[in-house]
């Protein structure tokens, strides 16, 4: 209770401060014709947009057999070009499986997907909530399969909001293996900012 009580004052406290403006100075207002500031939605070239996503992700294919549903957490580092529906994205996503309850045997145990790769983001329309379309390649390591190449692609959603932006993406990893592909479906949300 004390760590829960710490954390709020840890976040409220900078919230309240920012919102109170400091406490000698009168709100000076704003001329009528200047506009508010949008938020930063899209990456100058020289400044990247970074961000962070987790969710839960659902195995199919073979990697179902054995193991249930686990959780994704991911990092990504973003390039856009200004005035334009798409964007460049650079992403590493951890993966983990846990073992189907009463499954044992030799060999048999959690699995992990990890990937690092590029995708390409294409939005569909120019309007403050964005969905979007994405699809990449990457390297890609499992347990039991080693490192091998794969793909992914699927669609998601876009809300700017000030300063940073909200994200949930639904998608399928694949990863091109000896036998059957090792396949994945993570439903996600993250922050950009």
């Amino acid at each position: 209770m004390r760590l829960l009580r710490f954390a709020f004052l840890l976040v409220a406290a900078p919230l309240a401060a920012q919102v109170s403006g400091p406490p000698d100075s009168a709100p000076s207002p704003a001329p009528a014709s200047t506009p508010a500031p949008l938020p930063r939605s899209q990456s100058t070239l020289a400044t990247p947009l970074y961000g962070f996503t987790g969710g839960i992700t659902i195995p199919i294919g073979r990697l179902a057999d054995d193991h249930s549903a686990g959780y994704e957490l991911g990092g990504l580092v973003e390039y856009a070009v200004a005035g334009q529906p798409y964007s460049l994205r650079g992403e590493l996503i951890y993966q983990r499986f846990p073992l189907k309850s009463g499954r044992s045997g030799i060999g048999l145990k959690d699995a992990n997907l990890v990937s690092f790769g590029t995708t390409v983001v294409y939005r569909m329309q120019k309007s403050t909530t964005q969905t979007f379309v994405v699809g990449g390649i990457g390297i890609y390591n499992a347990t039991g399969d080693g490192t091998r190449p794969g793909f992914n692609g699927g669609t998601g959603v876009e809300i700017p909001l000030t300063g940073f932006a909200a994200l949930a993406e639904l998608r399928l990893h694949l990863m091109l293996a000896d036998a059957k592909p090792v396949m994945a479906i993570p439903l996600t949300v993250g922050l950009r900012f």
